[in-house]
């Protein structure tokens, strides 16, 4: 190795051991940055267990684990209750274990004597230079471990509701806005007394009330002291309370100095019970006309509530786009309040008065074709809640117009002076008021508007006598409607009564022998008027060949015969003219050629004794 690759190879180790290093020192450095112990277990008679409520005078044994890199001096439990302090120096000291990889482990016991609660403290040098374990909420008590005697007392459990009805798991029904309509709820605390203090909490908001008993007061949570009820038993005691049901949705939940009434799962109760109670609240949204809207409509929406309250208040959130090809956006989305309408009650069919309120918002007029989507919205204590239809309500816009077809179509040819004329008529709202049509030909315009449709097809049918002439005419249909708009259309007509002229000018003759099946056919053809549409020779075989636009046309007959050659025009008014020629063919006497029996087999011996004779050279050479 020479003396340039020595060197490189000395700085590359040096500058990775000083990384490697400096790394170390900086994760050190890191690590010693907190104490903060880490809980594993909680055991009873060396047992891991998972639940919270003991005998009195249990020795519950707790394990913490710390970073070891951090070099923790000690692990100390603060808390209340057996022989637990806030204070680190008065407190139960924890013992190191044992260390295993990249942790120390620490433990220590508590006598239960009484409902406790505790948290991890480990410290660096000064005690007072500690880190505290961070804990979640627990039974919305506090971030704390808590350990409970049942002689000590329970949280309060619920007992039942008088004058609501269960639609289901912790929800109830009362009806809404009876006169003095009030609710009782009542609930039992196990081994208690009639000095017991239970605190009914209730509010309009479900996660307020949450929030209440984790200590975050909200202005709209209402506390409130229940009383003893008579109905105890030996076993627990009731406590009750009445309130006046005024809302048409109410959460509620209770505590006492023992906690909240939570879940019992047989082992954990951390997640709390909150009930409901609702007076069949309900809204939606429509349209004010239940047909199509046009152009020419002002959109009117309806909010029809149920129950609702005067903490109410509605409206509409919409956005438009062009159409249903088209997505652009011509209105992004807006909200506009509703204004009431109307209000009344009405029995529902537990025989109990709904209050109805509809409000109506208007949203204005659109172009045709354009689409709007739209969701009614209610504000309630000053949150908004969406109305629950799982999609948005359509609202495409129609033509104001009426539509309409004309027959015949413009352009159309016609031979005869009675034309028969239909038309159909298409709303999408309002009615026809007037139907007029203009037939071209100087005549006064006629009011159809009497005339009926067809029952079945819905068609309008009319007849018009045209002069005796050769002549075009522009025929008019108008249709006004309720809405006060209308739409006309106009067709052109010809009306053609000449046929075209056709004229032969050469042809094979049929004196001559036609011996080969062969013949020519040479013609001409005028229409002065609409124009000539077809022209068609039929062979008289079977074979009819179209001609148009063609003045020579040939044929092949393959049987003798006597033919009618037809050769016929049409013009586009219908007008026919046609001309005849007869041909007579006869084709002559073919004699057939007879195969000999044993042709083949000939054929096959030769070519057998060949390839004989090709193998006996080949074998001499």
């Amino acid at each position: 190795m020479n003396i340039r690759k020595v060197n490189t190879l000395i700085i590359l180790t040096i500058l990775f051991a000083s990384m490697t290093l400096g790394f170390s020192a900086n994760y050190n450095v890191l690590a010693a940055n907190t104490a903060e112990p880490t809980i594993e277990r909680i055991m009873v008679d060396e047992e891991e267990i998972d639940y919270y409520s003991f005998e009195n005078n249990t020795i519950v044994t707790v394990e913490y684990s710390v970073n070891r890199d951090v070099g923790v001096d000690g692990v100390i439990l603060i808390g209340f209750g057996s022989e637990l302090d806030m204070d680190p120096f008065n407190s139960i000291n924890l013992t190191c274990s044992y260390s295993l990889q990249d942790r120390t482990y620490y433990v220590g016991d508590i006598e239960l004597t009484g409902n406790s609660y505790f948290k991890g403290y480990g410290w660096v040098g000064d005690i007072t230079n500690g880190t505290y374990e961070e804990v979640e909420e627990f039974n919305h008590l506090g971030q704390w471990h808590y350990l409970f005697v049942n002689e000590d007392g329970v949280p309060p459990q619920f007992h039942g509701i008088e004058n609501a009805t269960s639609t289901g798991f912790h929800t109830y029904y009362a009806p809404a806005n009876q006169t003095n309509h009030t609710i009782v709820i009542s609930y039992r605390v196990y081994g208690g007394t009639e000095n017991d203090s239970v605190t009914l909490v209730y509010s309009v908001y479900r996660d307020k009330l949450y929030n209440a008993s984790l200590n975050i007061f909200d202005s709209t949570v209402i506390f409130k002291n229940m009383t003893y009820a008579d109905d105890s038993t030996e076993t627990y005691v009731v406590f009750n309370t009445t309130i006046e049901l005024t809302e048409r949705t109410l959460y509620f939940a209770a505590n006492n100095s023992y906690g909240w009434d939570t879940w019992d799962d047989g082992l954990l109760k951390n997640n709390l019970n909150i009930y409901k109670i609702n007076n069949g609240f309900d809204f939606n949204s429509d349209t004010v006309l239940h047909e199509s809207i046009t152009d020419v409509d002002e959109v009117d929406i309806i909010i029809t509530t149920l129950n609702s309250t005067e903490y109410d208040s509605f409206g509409i959130g919409y956005y438009v786009i062009e159409s249903l090809e088209n997505d652009t956006e011509i209105v992004s989305w807006t909200e506009i309040d509703g204004t009431l309408q109307s209000n009344y009650t009405e029995v529902n069919d537990l025989g109990f008065n709904d209050t109805m309120r509809e409000y109506n918002v208007s949203l204005g007029i659109f172009d045709v074709d354009n689409i709007i989507y739209f969701e009614a919205y209610n504000i309630y204590y000053g949150e908004l809640y969406n109305e629950t239809v799982g999609h948005y309500h359509t609202i495409r816009i129609y033509d104001s117009k009426p539509y309409l077809e004309l027959f015949p179509v413009s352009g159309s040819y016609v031979n005869h002076e009675d034309v028969s004329f239909s038309f159909d008529i298409l709303l999408n709202r309002g009615n026809i008021t007037e139907i007029l049509m203009d037939y071209g030909d100087g005549s006064p315009v006629a009011n159809l508007t009497a005339l009926e449709a067809d029952e079945d097809t819905g068609i309008y049918y009319v007849i018009h006598s045209y002069p005796v002439a050769t002549d075009g005419y522009n025929v008019t249909l108008t249709v006004n409607t309720s809405l006060g708009t209308f739409n006309t259309t106009t067709n052109y007509l010809y009306l053609d009564f000449d046929a075209p002229t056709l004229e032969i000018t050469d042809f094979t003759n049929n004196i001559t022998e036609i011996t080969d099946g062969y013949v020519e056919l040479y013609f001409t053809y005028v229409d002065d008027y609409s124009g000539v549409w077809k022209v068609t020779i039929d062979w008289g075989d079977g074979i009819v060949q179209n001609v148009t636009d063609d003045n020579f046309a040939f044929h092949y007959y393959v049987k003798n015969g006597t033919y009618n050659v037809v050769v016929e025009v049409q013009d586009k008014g219908g007008n026919t003219f046609s001309m005849n020629i007869v041909y007579t063919i006869e084709l002559p006497e073919t004699t057939p050629t007879d195969q000999a029996p044993f042709a083949a087999l000939s054929v096959f011996i030769s070519l057998l004794s060949l390839g004989c004779i090709v193998f006996l050279i080949r074998k001499r050479k």
